[in-house]
């Protein structure tokens, strides 16, 4: 029997060479901050509070009935939470401000809806403003004071929110491993049986990706797909830790987690991808 794989019509089919899946693979690891899994990650979890209808009323029975001391502790969580919120508004506001303009001026050019004249208006009006790549010139001091805010209210959903805007944008301008650094306070001070929580090392275990820490990156996703209450995040942690298993040359394990992010949901561009990145990886070993 001829060893050559052949498609229907006979035609050989050639597989895949060790450079185009480091191609692929490197592609991949290099738009992992790019992936659009946010409506998936909606989705999946208004599907987990629906199935555990139950799990919700017994807590809410054990609220009522769990006497004072219960609810003045969670009044008490209510009013930090609170404060911090207030004070992250002021401190989001000039971020978001000068966000907002960079964010028009990419989508105006990247749409083509404005020709040469009316982005020049835009910019003039200062609507629009096109980023210098100069994360100091272009953010001030707002990356500085979300860093701030990060930690002095780690702990706090604020305080994480304000992690991940810092981090998001440190990516963005190509300083990955500052962001890591960002984040692991509220890495340390969230659960990862809470959304925050998960959410927050999802963004850490991209951030060391990126910076080329893989080892540190793969720990952070490792908590991801320990975490049972999340668990349509897992097919996005397995896959983004088959890629950086695999750019480090651990073929065995990268295989291991494709085929575990492949198995999560089939409608799921991760697990499209993760099949893709699984075959490509099968023909060439």
């Amino acid at each position: 029997m001829a060893n050559d794989k052949t498609t229907k019509s006979g035609t050989p089919k050639k597989s895949a060479t060790n450079t185009d899946i480091s191609t692929g693979v490197a592609s991949e690891l290099q738009a992992i901050n790019d992936r659009d899994f946010l409506q998936e990650t909606v989705l999946g979890l208004f599907e987990a509070i629906g199935r555990n209808k139950g799990i919700v009323a017994s807590v809410v029975g054990v609220l009522i009935f769990g006497g004072l001391g219960v609810i003045g502790w969670d009044m008490i969580k209510d009013r930090k939470e609170r404060s911090a919120q207030e004070e992250l508004y002021s401190v989001e506001k000039d971020y978001n401000s000068k966000r907002e303009k960079f964010e028009q001026a990419k989508f105006a050019e990247l749409s083509g809806q404005f020709d040469a004249k009316k982005m020049d208006e835009l910019f003039k009006a200062g609507t629009a403003v096109k980023a210098s790549g100069d994360i100091a010139k272009d953010y001030g001091s707002s990356i500085a004071d979300l860093e701030n805010f990060a930690n002095k209210h780690s702990g706090t959903t604020a305080g994480a929110q304000a992690a991940l805007l810092a981090a998001d944008t440190l990516m963005s301008y190509n300083q990955a491993e500052k962001a890591g650094q960002v984040l692991e306070a509220s890495v340390q001070k969230t659960r990862a049986s809470s959304l925050v929580g998960v959410l927050t090392r999802m963004a850490n275990g991209n951030a060391w990706a990126q910076a080329g820490k893989c080892d540190v990156a793969i720990r952070s996703w490792e908590e991801v797909l320990s975490s049972k209450d999340f668990a349509f995040l897992h097919g996005e942690a397995a896959l983004r830790s088959g890629l950086c298993l695999e750019k480090s040359g651990d073929k065995a394990k990268a295989i291991e987690m494709y085929r575990k992010a492949s198995s999560e949901s089939e409608r799921s561009s991760a697990s499209q991808t993760a099949k893709t990145l699984l075959r490509a990886l099968e023909l060439g070993t």
